[in-house]
């Protein structure tokens, strides 16, 4: 189950702190995206239909010419070369061309270049030179529509060339149509900033396009030339050659002939249209971040400033407990040196009314009860002390056993069975009555001996500590009792068990619970 406290809710707390600004992030780019798809469809959609109104245009232009050719054709149709140059004839062809002024004429020239009919002039015979369309048609292209300088005057002009042939002529008809003309009406078309209108020829001449401008060869791996190839009409997304803006396209064939119409967005606009368009969302995806981080750090500044009350009042609380705590243990420690006090004042008394105050064992049983107080000043586990460790700075050889003498002490004490400084004391006292009396009484006679001091625990909550020496050991029943009386009554203080046995040497049992 999990714990709902004040560490879980401020963790959850910093965790809607990071969400408040990492999901209006992600939104933000998530709804920009869309609106960015949103807009570039828009976008191409307008393309797309604007597109279809420059090339509907375009092929209504150039048809246009085409169909003077046609009827200039029938007119001439059975009759002689020399009809061409007649006065008639060029009526015929001032009456078609009408002197439009989007318009230059007609004439008609033959495969040598020699012009021998105009809408304009009569009569006229003079040779055009050397020209792209002139070639074209004699080569035998059945339609050639380029972008050239007009002679005399060098007006701009998109013409349009077509084979004329009669009973005894060959040579081509050639209509002209201002350059201007066309490029106005892509300046309609092509209104918004750095959109752009153009016409483009089969072979990557791009013809005209709505700013003012030479014709630009398009080279045959730029991304125009290659999707009009493998389509009439499609979309395409590239960095213009012109101009250097990027922008999609849209184009579209016009019909059989050999011009593609081409319109283009720039990026930039949909980007700016995208951002207008996604901003109302954005500011309410920050605003509503904005508001929620501010919301929940003032709400986990309130809970942190709650904590760290709650802290400091449990601070105090335990302040308090442990001078509470610190109190009770001097009272206890006063109590127990009292006690102690009053225990060495009995062993003195008990001593003086034997006739002789031994001040070695005096200071022998002060020392114990004095590591007793150490002991339980230095442990870790509250009222309670380590037994072995105390025996083994009670008992300590160097003190006990005169050096004259060549008595052994042996110990099996080890760590871990933890007793009561109540029972401690008493022990200790019991273990240095035995130990002192073996050294003084067991290897009467004697210079060597051994005595073996060891403390186990026997399970169910027991423990056991045994003396015993490999002396000239004593009666079982004996009157003198060499201070044993002491060690009973120790015993009975931490209410135990004491048994003796005199075969080879003595040796004491002493059972008791820690």
């Amino acid at each position: 189950m999990t714990n709902w406290g004040p560490d879980m809710v401020l963790r959850w707390f910093r965790t809607i702190q990071i969400g408040s600004v990492v999901l209006p992030v992600i939104g933000c780019l998530t709804w920009g995206f869309i609106a960015w798809q949103e807009q570039k469809a828009i976008a191409i959609d307008h393309a797309v239909d604007t597109v279809g109104l420059v090339r509907q245009y375009s092929q209504r232009v150039i048809e246009t010419e085409i169909i003077k050719h046609g009827a200039a054709r029938s007119r001439a149709s059975g009759e002689t070369a020399e009809f061409l140059r007649s006065e008639a004839f060029h009526s015929f062809l001032a009456g078609i061309d009408a002197r439009q002024p989007d318009n230059f004429g007609l004439v008609v020239i033959s495969n040598e270049g020699r012009m021998v009919a105009s809408s304009r002039m009569f009569p006229v015979d003079f040779n055009v030179g050397a020209r792209d369309y002139v070639q074209a048609i004699r080569d035998g292209s059945r339609l050639f529509i380029d972008r050239i300088r007009l002679e005399p005057a060098g007006e701009d002009a998109l013409i349009v060339a077509t084979p004329f042939i009669t009973n005894d002529f060959r040579g081509m008809i050639v209509s002209s149509v201002a350059t201007e003309t066309m490029r106005n009406f892509l300046r309609t078309a092509a209104m918004q900033q750095d959109e752009a209108a153009s016409l483009i020829r089969d072979d990557g001449k791009l013809l005209v396009r709505q700013m003012p401008g030479e014709p630009i060869i398009l080279a045959p791996d730029t991304p125009a030339r290659q999707n009009m190839i493998a389509a009439p009409e499609g979309v395409y997304e590239t960095l213009a050659v012109s101009d250097g803006v990027n922008r999609i396209y849209a184009f579209s064939r016009l019909g059989r002939l050999p011009l593609t119409a081409n319109f283009g967005v720039p990026t930039h606009v949909i980007a700016t249209a995208t951002f207008w368009s996604a901003l109302p969302v954005w500011l309410l995806m920050v605003a509503m971040g904005a508001f929620t981080l501010v919301a929940t750090a003032l709400a986990r500044r309130s809970m942190l400033a709650q904590r760290d009350s709650d802290l400091q009042a449990l601070k105090l609380i335990e302040a308090e407990n442990l001078a509470q705590q610190r109190a009770e243990l001097v009272r206890e420690m006063n109590h127990r040196v009292k006690n102690n006090l009053a225990l060495v004042t009995s062993l003195i008394n008990i001593q003086a009314r034997r006739g002789s105050i031994d001040a070695k064992d005096l200071q022998l049983r002060v020392r114990a009860l004095a590591e007793v107080h150490d002991l339980l000043y230095r442990s870790n586990h509250g009222e309670t002390i380590d037994l072995g460790d105390l025996l083994r700075r009670a008992l300590d050889p160097a003190t006990l056993v005169p050096e004259d003498r060549e008595i052994t002490l042996q110990t099996s004490l080890p760590d871990g069975v933890m007793v009561s400084a109540d029972r401690a004391s008493p022990l200790t006292l019991a273990a240095l009555e035995l130990v002192t009396n073996a050294v003084k009484h067991a290897f009467s006679g004697r210079e060597r001996g051994t005595i073996r001091l060891c403390l186990e625990e026997t399970g169910n909550g027991a423990a056991r500590l045994t003396i015993a020496d490999d002396g000239i050991g004593m009666q079982a029943d004996t009157k003198r009792r060499s201070g044993t009386g002491l060690v009973d009554a120790f015993v009975r203080q931490v209410g135990g068990e004491m048994t003796r046995e005199t075969k080879d040497g003595t040796r004491y049992e002493i059972r008791f619970s820690p």
